[in-house]
């Protein structure tokens, strides 16, 4: 089964796009069905049918095998514009402020140095393998992943050297002696990134036998990423920490939504380039975020309360995503 490809809204005025947006018909069935294997993890997590470690367990399939499948089978159908530089350097014009403007926020609030670097370190990281790609599938097809993707990049090169250096040195615990190069160079999505890249700047495509053997697990994704994103909300220390929590949430979904219009307009991005740019920039924090603040000795606590509630309103604004879309293609 092939996923909805996108295709450009007609041109119109802002002030229609945006009767569109409040006035919106049903979410697609793709959205509808993330939402509703979100939703069921979250229960099965609250309800302790499923822990943390069924997450854990799911998500490590997901990140070795459905997601190289998705990458391989969505990049070899289609063809990048000549622009697509921009989208990776997207991304450094979005976390770079958005860390330089939070740094500053978190010494001004006197905050412990741990507590300091998991604010920076949750504000920073974008929810990529989990949500955006999940939800640019979902919305925008094929050719919206592949700019997801492109997206990416350039953030999580952010996120493997910057974010995860201002973990070091905020850090209280002494990091596992494998860094985070090897980490990257070891990752399966890296090499299936790779190998797609390569052949793409070859001319070459996946044979069709292997895209046959693919295409099944590729199908996967969607699905198992809604469940696992689900099973990894919990709550416990949000009451503890729920201002500073608002307030991390805030300029990770409402900063970096503003950095991407900014981003989008100096790059000049147009269509479906600027409609994934603004859109990603606006995302959750990332699972990632916890897994480094676990390994560096930061406050876990906050770090874990930011990503569960940024993932749960992200989530809250699902319906409206296809309306929010059309209204981010429009210059």
């Amino acid at each position: 089964m092939r996923e909805p490809q996108w295709h450009p809204p007609p041109k119109v005025s802002a002030t229609d796009a945006l009767t569109r947006f409040c006035y919106s018909p049903p979410m697609p069935p793709s959205l509808q069905a993330f939402l509703l294997l979100f939703v069921t993890g979250a229960l099965l997590r609250l309800s302790g049918l499923l822990t943390k470690q069924h997450a854990e367990r799911l998500g490590t399939f997901v990140f070795s095998i459905s997601l190289p499948a998705t990458i391989l089978i969505s990049l070899d159908r289609v063809a990048f514009a000549p622009t697509a530089w921009k989208v990776p350097l997207a991304a450094g014009l979005v976390s770079l402020p958005l860390v330089l403007v939070s740094w500053p926020i978190a010494r001004m609030l006197r905050l412990p140095r741990p507590t300091q670097g998991g604010f920076l370190l949750a504000v920073g990281c974008i929810n990529s393998v989990y949500f955006a790609y999940p939800v640019a599938l979902a919305t925008f097809g094929d050719e919206g992943l592949a700019q997801a993707i492109l997206f990416d990049l350039g953030q999580t090169t952010l996120t493997l050297t910057l974010l995860y250096a201002l973990a070091l040195w905020h850090g209280s615990a002494t990091p596992s002696a494998r860094s985070s190069l090897p980490r990257l160079l070891s990752a399966p999505p890296f090499w299936a990134l790779a190998i797609m890249l390569a052949m793409k700047a070859a001319g070459l495509h996946l044979p069709s036998w292997l895209q046959t053997i693919l295409t099944p697990i590729h199908l996967t994704t969607i699905p198992l990423a809604s469940l696992v994103l689900g099973l990894s909300i919990g709550f416990e220390s949000v009451r503890r920490t729920w201002l500073l929590t608002l307030l991390g949430v805030m300029l990770r979904m409402g900063g970096g939504l503003l950095l991407g219009w900014v981003a989008a307009w100096l790059l000049d991005l147009t269509g479906l380039e600027r409609a994934v740019v603004i859109m990603i920039a606006g995302m959750p924090s990332a699972v990632t975020a916890v897994i480094f603040a676990t390994e560096t000795g930061l406050d876990e606590d906050l770090v874990a309360s930011i990503v569960a509630l940024s993932i749960c309103l992200g989530v809250a604004l699902l319906p409206w995503l296809p309306q929010l879309a059309a209204l981010l293609a429009v210059r």
